[in-house]
């Protein structure tokens, strides 16, 4: 028996269980030239769907990663098939969120899941 553990195939098997609670839209923001004649820079998004979980945060708990939680914040957990970036925004139920935090859930240097936190 080998001690071995296949952590690409855990992180395909995290996004398989996590597929049953529902789609979220990922969408990446990307600054583009900036234009000294009207003093700003042309901005383009590009969305892509991915798997998550989204959670209010626990009676009681204040902190998420040394940040404040604020009424309405949500945590997400994501599949980990495709990074994060702290730019990134994510779309719930029509509802548009900007991340405030992103934590790893990351073993051996496989992420196999981000925990995120949301805030309108």
């Amino acid at each position: 028996m080998s001690d071995f553990l296949d952590w690409a195939e855990l992180q395909a098997d995290v996004a398989d269980t996590i597929s049953g609670f529902g789609l979220v839209t990922q969408r990446a923001y990307t600054v583009g030239a900036y234009d000294p004649a009207t003093g700003e820079a042309t901005t383009s998004t590009a969305d892509s769907t991915r798997r998550g979980v989204v959670l209010d945060f626990g009676a009681g708990q204040t902190l998420c990663r040394g940040t404040l939680i604020q009424q309405g914040d949500k945590r997400l957990l994501l599949d980990a098939v495709a990074p994060v970036n702290m730019q990134d925004h994510f779309i719930v139920n029509s509802v548009e969120y900007v991340v405030v935090s992103i934590g790893e859930i990351n073993p051996a240097g496989t992420c196999v899941l981000y925990d995120i936190h949301l805030k309108t």
